[in-house]
């Protein structure tokens, strides 16, 4: 089987940090229970091509599912003895050191029904005929593929697995499992994928399997017994595909108009890019079946968790119980992050667990196979997360001899590949929360609790590295959400285990609903904001109340500074006029007078100056402005 990476805009090489799980063995397991499918036949029985690295803890709670893309397979990690260059597709992501720690966590990759890589389908036995499936291999279904996959996890004897993570394909494949099987999954990775096909990518699709069906060599699916196969149809196929993969960007970094030969008015490949797609397509058509090219496409189309719910995708997660990090590539116009929102804010409806990275990198969609430095330290710290929810750093392995226990319809064995022995860590570091003299650094932490009714659902907007979100959830048992837009607060965000948004406050707050947070807090980011009055009253739609806080431009410090001539600098104001991020500085007077206009209601201000309240000449001796305000 050629390398994955070899066959996307991905590397066959990582240069992630980390090591390589080494060489492994591809294992098979084999169930003769019936597994019925969604297009309403059963399997009689089937096999899954699967891998493992790393090792099961003695609990049993550190396993980790990775469910493959369109093209891909069971082969994840490392390599094949005597085939250095097959290299797993997602080589830069697991292994010892890696965003997916092979030392911490024992990872399962498994092949799907249906594909041409070692589990049952089109290539492989039909117990009815004795010969291979072919054609008559049924339809199936993401459904279908996380129900075999159950079966699985039962025969390694994991009832649970500590999370199942995959992109494009399998990133549905991880939603699926997170609203049918809500309590086997505690977290569920979903990257660079959508809920659901746009009309767009379902015309994608059938332009692709057009091409293989309308093939003279297709032969309706029998071409195996015509001795030829369906390869111009693939070719094509794998070509459409592979522009959906790439942004138009990288593809003019890479290609542009550059030519091979110079013209020769011919329709031979005469610019890079055609020849290269057509070098994509060539090596795709020699190792890919095109029955399983026509079923997975299917599978991709028909895959909707919300057209049992009336098209509501709320009420179809709110069978979810696991925490999400939902991750998106801002130039993956193929599963655009639009449509990775989708998914959040039906999360957020249902009040679970949610962190969402939106990922600035030029890939398209293939960036989810790379190694962008933003994207592989989001995955590293959510994972830092869950080792520390799953105590994976256990020195006890599982006895390895029993780890499966095998029903009667069974036939293999759980093997550990990696032969590694874990290495013995010190207790995992727990999530981020402020101390009492960090709080002091920050006096308005301690006023916005005490106004904070316990056990109120927050948003924290500009939440930075979630210290004020921390600090709530330990004084008021505050639950809720942290909006970022900066990367650094995003990744400092996962650490501290706070559930944080990557989003740009100055487009609203149109993915929450009126009165979905009991308090809307904006802590020290009103002067930069560019349209303060559009976020305030965002804020009082989205939140029965907001608290604002902000430095006090009318300080006697600033004024004695611009008596001199100079654009104030202090400690509230850190920053020199020419790099400031500030763009309106406003003093309490101001604040007050914008507020009455709006008829909005004070119900408390609060004035600190060097941690102490101020009631004197707040206006002039106020450092620090906190304010709880409501609608009239």
């Amino acid at each position: 089987m050629p390398s994955f990476a070899a066959t996307t805009g991905g590397s066959a090489t990582s240069s992630a940090a980390g090591g390589s799980v080494g060489a492994v063995v591809a294992q098979r397991a084999q169930f003769v229970a019936p597994l019925p499918l969604a297009c309403g036949v059963a399997l009689p029985s089937f096999e899954l091509a699967y891998e493992t690295y790393g090792t099961l803890n003695t609990e049993r709670s550190n396993a980790v599912l990775i469910c493959h893309a369109l093209n891909a397979s069971h082969h994840v990690a490392g390599w094949y003895e005597g085939e250095p260059d097959n290299v797993g597709w997602w080589d830069n992501m697991v292994g010892p050191g890696k965003p997916l720690d092979t030392d911490r966590f024992f990872v399962v990759g498994v092949n799907n029904l249906g594909s041409c890589f070692g589990s049952s389908g089109p290539l492989t036995e039909n117990p009815a005929t004795g010969r291979p499936w072919g054609a008559d291999f049924p339809l199936v279904t993401v459904e279908d593929w996380v129900d075999a996959q159950t079966r699985l996890a039962d025969h390694l004897g994991i009832g649970r697995w500590a999370a199942v993570m995959g992109g494009s394909l399998g990133g549905m494949q991880a939603l699926d499992w997170a609203i049918r099987y809500p309590e086997r999954i505690g977290h569920a990775l979903v990257i660079a994928a959508a809920p659901n096909l746009s009309a767009q990518n379902i015309a994608f699709n059938e332009v692709a399997r057009q091409a293989i069906l309308t093939d003279p060599d297709f032969h309706d699916g029998h071409f195996d017994a015509h001795g030829t196969k369906p390869r111009r149809g693939l070719r094509v196929a794998r070509m459409i595909g592979h522009i959906t993969y790439l942004s138009d960007e990288q593809m003019e970094e890479k290609f542009g108009r550059a030519l091979r030969d110079g013209l020769n008015f011919s329709f031979a490949p005469e610019f890079q890019i055609e020849s290269y797609l057509r070098y994509q397509g060539e090596k795709f058509a020699e190792y890919y079946d095109a029955n399983t090219y026509l079923r997975i496409t299917k599978a991709l189309d028909y895959f909707d968790p919300a057209k049992g719910t009336g098209g509501k995708l709320a009420d179809a997660l709110a069978k979810a119980a696991c925490k999400f990090l939902v991750v998106a590539f801002t130039t993956d116009w193929r599963f655009a992050p639009a449509r990775s929102r989708e998914i959040v804010k039906a999360l957020v409806d249902n009040h679970r667990d949610v962190s969402y990275a939106e990922i600035v990198a030029p890939h398209g969609h293939d960036a989810f196979l790379l190694d962008d430095p933003q994207y592989m330290a989001v995955v590293r710290a959510y994972y830092e997360r869950i080792a520390a929810e799953v105590g994976s750093d256990s020195t006890f392995a599982a006895d390895q001899s029993t780890a499966a226990t095998s029903p009667s319809d069974e036939k293999s064995s759980l093997t550990a590949v990696s032969g590694r022995v874990p290495i013995e860590r010190s207790s995992p570091t727990p999530a981020y929360v402020p101390s009492a003299a960090a709080a002091a650094g920050r006096a308005d932490f301690a006023t916005i609790a005490a106004w904070i009714t316990r056990g109120a659902r927050v948003l924290d907007l500009g939440c930075g590295d979630g210290s004020l979100l921390a600090y709530l959830a330990r004084e008021r048992g505050a639950t809720g959400y942290g909006i970022e837009i900066e990367d650094a607060g995003v990744l400092a965000s996962v650490r501290n285990g706070i559930d944080v948004l990557q989003s740009d406050l100055e487009s609203g707050l149109a993915g929450f609903d009126d009165a979905s947070f009991d308090c809307v807090i904006l802590s020290q980011t009103l002067q930069a904001m560019r349209h303060t009055e559009d976020i305030v009253v965002e804020m009082l739609r989205v939140g029965r109340e907001a608290i604002v806080t902000f430095p006090n431009f009318g300080h006697f410090s600033h004024r004695w500074q611009i008596l001199k001539g100079r654009m104030p600098v202090s400690t509230s104001l850190p920053y020199q006029w020419y790099d400031t991020p500030n763009i309106h500085l406003c003093t309490v007077a101001d604040f007050d007078a914008f507020l009455a206009a709006r008829r909005c209601v004070v119900e408390n201000r609060v004035i600190l100056a060097g941690g102490q309240r101020v009631s004197v000449l707040p206006n002039l001796r106020g450092e620090l402005a906190i304010y709880r305000v409501r609608r009239a």
